[in-house]
């Protein structure tokens, strides 16, 4: 197994598929301890919700931001006021109904740097499918998933939500639905997600870790 030549903590991937899944192979080489923190997250988020609703978003930082992108601080300080509001939607929704549902937030996210050295985020959520189906109309000012992602990328940016707009961008087929029993449903997901774990354009090197995922 060959080491990754800027960690040789890593091991590159240079498979067809995983442990069984499919890879994104436009893509290779990808690191393997990535991979396989991808699948154990997947596979512990579909444990605690049987029905289970995926997607991806990208996080970017605005073209002429000048606050320091030197840390992973910002993804930091989103994922708690995500995790903060999915679970302050919960408690309302339980207040209104004996039937909501409340859900655990697990994560996988790479971070790459771009043509300009300014980094983004690509990363896939995971939520319990009988709180939360779609994200919603991908209009600012709704009440829904999307606007969740919104309002939380601002917090993290001490930025108003109204200069948000692209900040957050949802991919094209960004949405999947997980159960044990559909293995191609995991494989399509899998597949698609493991574009995080792809080598290039990861940065080593500076301290700052460059993929990350939920812990329980």
């Amino acid at each position: 197994m060959k080491r990754h030549p800027k960690n040789n903590n890593l091991k590159l991937f240079f498979g067809e598929s995983y442990e069984g899944f499919d890879v994104l192979l436009q893509h290779l080489p990808m690191v393997e301890e990535y991979l396989s923190r991808t699948l154990y997250v997947t596979r512990l988020a579909l444990l605690k919700h049987p029905r289970t609703f995926a997607f991806r978003v990208d996080l970017h930082f605005p073209a002429d931001w000048s606050f320091g992108t030197n840390d992973n601080k910002p993804l930091e300080r989103f994922i708690a006021s995500f995790r903060a509001k999915i679970f302050h939607n919960r408690k309302l929704r339980a207040e209104e109904s004996e039937y909501a549902h409340s859900t655990a937030v697990s994560y996988i996210w790479c971070r790459e740097i771009g043509e300009h050295g300014i980094p983004h985020y690509h990363l896939a959520i995971l939520l319990n499918r009988d709180a939360f189906i779609k994200l919603g109309k991908f209009e600012i000012g709704r009440k829904n998933l999307y606007n969740l992602l919104v309002e939380a990328w601002a917090s993290a940016l001490k930025l108003p939500v109204t200069d948000m707009r692209g900040l957050a961008h949802i991919p094209e087929n960004h949405a999947y639905t997980l159960t044990p029993d559909d293995r191609d449903a995991f494989n399509d997901f899998f597949c698609r997600v493991s574009y995080l774990c792809k080598s290039r354009t990861k940065h080593f090197g500076d301290g700052v870790h460059s993929f990350g995922t939920s812990r329980i």
